[in-house]
């Protein structure tokens, strides 16, 4: 019996289902979990860790191949090669995100007009948010 491993995952169901289709398209048997959570509540993103692609220990290498051919093959438009990507100050990663910040999340004006409105806090911070070592910057 195979066993069965988490090969990715994705902080975006649609980029998930994409993924998921070429690949079942390539036939490789692979399915996703969490992502009806995360697109009901996308809130829960972080706390779940992301849509996980799951998929036959045997077939990860197959897989990689798959997806590094679709890469090489789609070519980059002149805005896509100027597009500045943001890297990680702490670990050099590129895996970053803008997201809403985790450490030091609201102002204070936010928090005193809440407080006096008895509602939860209606602005967050968002900042780049890197995925390796969760520096916020």
């Amino acid at each position: 019996m195979d066993k069965i491993v988490v090969f990715e995952t994705y902080y975006n169901p649609i980029e998930a289902n994409i993924v998921k289709a070429r690949l079942i398209d390539s036939g490789v048997q692979c399915f996703l979990s969490d992502e009806n959570t995360i697109t009901i509540n996308p809130l829960y993103t972080q706390a779940l860790g992301g849509v996980k692609l799951h998929l036959f220990e045997k077939d990860v290498e197959l897989a990689r191949s798959i997806l590094q051919d679709e890469l090489a093959e789609i070519p980059l438009t002149a805005e896509a090669e100027a597009a500045d990507i943001e890297v990680c100050p702490k670990c050099g990663s590129s895996n970053v995100g803008y997201v809403q910040a985790t450490k030091k999340r609201f102002g204070i004006f936010t928090i005193i007009v809440s407080l006096l409105l008895m509602v939860y806090p209606f602005h967050a911070r968002k900042t780049y948010h890197c995925f390796n070592c969760e520096n916020e910057f």
